[in-house]
C-alpha cells in the first residue's frame, strides 16, 4: 500500500468532539441500525452493494475481533457516516474536523460513542473495516499503543478468509524478510512512535507484520498478545509489549523474520 493511502487512512483520536459527529438530520438520505452500529449515508443503502454487504457483515466483524483478541464487547454506540463524494466529505470535514479534510477516512472517539467517516470510492470497504476496527477496539479498551492500534486495524481491514495469507502486506514483508541485510524490523522502534503523523508506510507494514506474528506465530505469541490486551482492558498498563516478548525470546525480531519467511 502506498504512503499516500496510509497517510490518508490515519486515525484521529479526539476526546471532546461530540458535536463533530452530529449532522442535520435531514441531510442524510438513509440510515440503518444493526445492534450498536448506526450507518448514516448520503446515498440509499439498498442501492449500494458495498454498503449492503458491509452492513450485513458488521456483527460478524465485531465478533471476529472479540474472539480473536479475547475482548469483552460493550454497547457504546458506533456511528458510521458515509458521504457520497470526496467533495461532500471534505466540505463536512472542513467545518467540523479540519484535521480530517485531507484524509480518506478516519475514526473519532468521544466520551459517549465512536464515529467513523468515509466517502464512496472503489476501495471504501477496506477503509470502513479499518476505521470500524479502531472504533470497536477503542470502545473496549481505554488506550492502545499506536503501532498496535494500527497493526490490528491493518489486519482486520481485509475479509476474514484473507487475513492469514491474503493481506497485501504479506508479499512485501516476505520479500523484506529475505533481505536480511536490508530489513531491520524493531518493535522497540515502533513503540517509540507516538505521533500519528510519524507513521510511515514502513511503520504500518511492520505493525501489521508484528500483529500477524502474534496471531499466527508460535502458540506463546498469541497468549502474550491476549494477556497484554487483558491488562489494558483492566486499566493495568502492562508496559511495552517488546519487554513481554523478550521474556520468551532474547531476539524476537529473529522469530518475526523466520515466521514471515516460512509463512505460505
Amino acid at each position: 500500500m502506498s504512503l499516500s493511502r496510509r497517510t490518508l487512512l490515519s486515525t484521529v483520536l479526539l476526546t471532546a468532539l461530540l458535536a463533530s459527529s452530529v449532522r442535520a438530520s435531514d441531510t442524510w438520505t438513509d440510515r440503518h441500525v444493526v445492534g450498536r452500529f448506526q450507518l448514516r449515508s448520503e446515498v440509499p443503502i439498498r442501492q449500494s452493494r458495498v454498503l449492503g454487504e458491509f452492513l450485513q457483515s458488521l456483527p460478524q466483524h465485531e465478533a471476529d475481533i472479540a474472539a480473536t483478541l479475547g475482548l469483552r464487547l460493550n454497547h457504546k454506540p458506533i456511528v458510521i457516516n458515509v458521504f457520497q463524494t470526496q467533495r461532500s466529505y471534505q466540505e463536512f470535514m472542513t467545518r467540523q474536523i479540519p484535521e480530517g479534510r485531507n484524509r480518506r477516512a478516519l475514526f473519532v472517539k468521544s466520551e459517549t460513542h465512536g464515529s467513523v467517516y468515509a466517502y464512496l470510492h472503489t476501495d471504501i470497504m477496506a477503509d470502513l473495516w479499518h476505521e470500524t476496527t479502531h472504533a470497536i477496539l477503542h470502545s473496549s479498551l481505554p488506550f492502545l499503543p499506536l503501532w498496535l492500534d494500527e497493526g490490528l486495524a491493518e489486519y482486520f481491514e481485509v475479509a476474514c478468509d484473507q487475513r492469514a495469507s491474503g493481506n497485501p502486506h504479506l508479499r512485501r514483508t516476505k520479500l523484506d524478510a529475505r533481505l536480511i541485510l536490508a530489513w531491520r524490523p524493531s518493535l522497540v522502534r515502533l513503540e517509540m512512535v507516538r505521533d500519528q503523523s510519524a507513521m510511515t508506510t514502513r511503520n504500518y507494514r511492520e505493525s501489521w507484520a508484528w500483529v500477524h506474528f502474534l496471531l499466527h506465530g508460535p502458540d506463546e505469541t498469541r497468549a502474550v498478545l491476549t494477556h497484554y490486551l487483558s491488562g489494558i482492558e483492566a486499566h493495568e498498563p502492562p508496559g511495552p509489549l517488546s519487554v513481554q516478548l523478550r521474556k520468551i525470546w532474547s531476539k524476537p525480531e529473529r522469530q518475526l523474520t523466520s515466521h514471515l519467511k516460512s509463512w505460505k
